[in-house]
This record gives C-alpha cells, sequence and structure tokens, in this order.
C-alpha cells in the first residue's frame, strides 16, 4: 500500500511539474577546458571536466574554502595499461606556471580505477583546499595527470593535461 501511495504521489508530482523549469545545481557546473598541447600524444581522451563549487566560467575558487575538481577520461585503444599515476598542478600567472604541492599526487587514490585500461571510462577526483594567504588573482590552473614507475623516481608519458580558467577571490 506504502509503494502504492509514493508511486501515486511521485506520478502526481510529475504531471504538475510538466512546465516546470528542471532544477540546476548551482554547486557544480562542467566547464570548458583546454587540452594543453593539441599536437601532443596523450595516452587518454578528456570527455568532461567538473568544478565545484562553479555557476559560471571562469570558476571562482574562494579563498579559505575547497574546490572539488572532477575529471572523466578515457584511456586510447592500442595504449598499455598504465599502472602507477602522479598528479601535476600549476597556477599560471601571466604566463608564468607556479607549481602548486598538493597533498596526495596518486591518481590512483583519488578515484581512478588503476590499472587504467584502453577504453574504459575512468575518473579522476580531488578536493583542492584554497589556502586564504592564496592572493586574489584571474589565473589558469593546469592539471596533467602523468604514468610513472613504482618507485616515483622518473614521470612517464601524460595521460591527460588540461587547462580551465579560473579566479581566487
Amino acid at each position: 500500500m506504502r509503494s502504492f501511495l509514493v508511486s501515486v504521489f511521485l506520478i502526481a508530482f510529475g504531471v504538475a511539474c510538466v512546465n516546470c523549469k528542471p532544477w540546476k545545481s548551482k554547486l557544480a557546473m562542467s566547464v570548458k577546458f583546454k587540452v594543453c598541447d593539441e599536437s601532443a600524444s596523450y595516452l587518454a581522451e578528456v570527455g568532461t571536466v567538473t568544478v565545484e563549487p562553479c555557476d559560471k566560467q571562469p570558476c571562482t575558487l574562494r579563498k579559505g574554502k575547497n574546490s572539488t575538481i572532477t575529471i572523466s577520461f578515457t584511456e586510447n585503444k592500442g595504449v598499455p595499461a598504465v599502472n602507477d599515476t602522479k598528479a601535476i598542478v600549476h597556477g599560471i600567472v601571466a604566463g608564468i606556471p607556479f607549481p602548486f604541492d598538493i597533498d596526495n599526487d596518486d591518481g590512483c587514490k583519488s578515484g581512478v580505477k588503476c590499472p587504467v585500461k584502453p577504453g574504459d571510462p575512468d575518473t579522476y577526483t580531488f578536493t583542492l583546499p584554497i589556502s586564504s594567504v592564496y592572493p586574489s588573482v584571474d589565473c589558469v590552473v593546469k592539471w596533467q595527470l602523468k604514468q610513472t614507475n613504482k618507485d616515483r623516481t622518473k614521470d612517464g608519458k601524460e595521460i591527460f593535461c588540461i587547462e580551465i580558467p579560473v579566479a581566487v577571490k
């Protein structure tokens, strides 16, 4: 009986909202991004990039708050599986890249299903604390995910590299 009433309620709600505007969260949005180097041979193709919170581009990263980036990608077919990954982040201001030290650079611990297999969709997610000591500035965030050795002594090929404009306030 309860499930019947719930079904009736949902049907009635759906009928009542036929002309309603769809609900849209202002907390996160898919953002336009640029591949770092169009001529480079990346191991994967990025599908979507989402930043939270963000309601318009460039996304505003609020000092003293956290921002989360989610990058959906698919490793290209014909590429060997990737067992170990490393994220590298830079803020680019006036064309000058400033490295951003992240506390966990292991993509395999940030949602990536390792080994990354060709043709399988995957997702990298990282929550970035925006320090209150950062200057208020418009910049470009460059986010790379690289293949690397297990001993972390040398970097390998880039899995992906994207750039997105942001404003730190």
